[in-house]
């Protein structure tokens, strides 16, 4: 894989990234409890890291870092907005949302790691893919709490 191809498939995972940075923050502000409130700005937190780094490592390629996301994230906020308004900020709904959206990241780095990308930037994007991974798990934990503490 060329300099070039790696530096424009970081920058998809850096518009990727910023997606979820947004989409949690987004979330984060929606969602009642606390906790989760807590939980959802930690991960708006750690995915604007995956930005930095990324966009370091486009610098380092000497290539020019992408700045925001995409049309599509944007739309999937509002919907999360309206999902949110909806539910009056029900957090299993909120939650399920994060996790649409967290599948959304996952095939794009899955993408990244089937690709001939390589050195450090491989190992870098392999590491945000397993935090990516963590959080699915975690997200998936979460709504299965939810649902007990509510039953139907």
């Amino acid at each position: 894989m060329t300099e070039e191809e790696t530096v424009s498939r970081l920058n998809a995972l850096i518009e990727t990234s910023r997606n979820g940075e947004l989409g949690y923050a987004e979330a984060s502000r929606l969602v009642d409890e606390t906790r989760l409130q807590a939980i959802l700005e930690g991960y708006s937190q750690e995915r604007a890291g995956f930005v930095k780094a990324l966009q370091a490592e486009v610098r380092k390629l000497g290539g020019t870092p992408a700045q925001s996301g995409t049309i599509g994230a944007a739309l999937h906020r509002g919907w999360m907005e309206f999902k949110a308004v909806a539910t009056l900020g029900d957090g299993s709904a909120i939650l399920a949302a994060c996790e649409t959206g967290e599948s959304s990241a996952w095939t794009h780095y899955k993408e990244a790691t089937d690709s001939a990308i390589s050195g450090e930037s491989r190992t870098l994007v392999e590491k945000q893919f397993e935090k990516i991974k963590e959080a699915i798990a975690h997200l998936q934990h979460l709504q299965g709490e939810l649902s007990v503490e509510t039953p139907e």
